[in-house]
């Protein structure tokens, strides 16, 4: 059995995953605000964005997985990690 997780722990790795979540989403907002891109440069920023809200939804999937794992949450951790698998990505371990 894992070591008890002190609240801090807890509020300090919510935290981290609640700022990658907000990151993500503005992203994505811009993205979305460039739906209609028409010149290049628009074009080269939503492409620039869209690659980068990408990887933030790549990382964001891979840092809740080990943070729910470290939390001792396991079966959150493994529904977490099916749905990475499902998206093409590999958790991998966090050693």
């Amino acid at each position: 059995m894992n070591e008890p997780v002190t609240d801090e722990e807890i509020v300090r790795t919510v935290r981290r995953l609640l700022d990658a979540e907000e990151r993500h989403d503005r992203l994505a907002a811009r993205v979305d605000a460039l739906r209609d891109a028409r010149t290049t440069q628009e074009l080269a920023e939503r492409d620039q964005a869209g690659e980068a809200m990408a990887d933030a939804a790549e990382r964001l999937l891979v840092d809740s997985c080990h943070a729910l794992r470290a939390l001792g949450l396991r079966t959150a951790a493994r529904a977490v990690e099916v749905v990475a698998e499902d998206e093409g990505i590999t958790v991998p371990d966090p050693d």
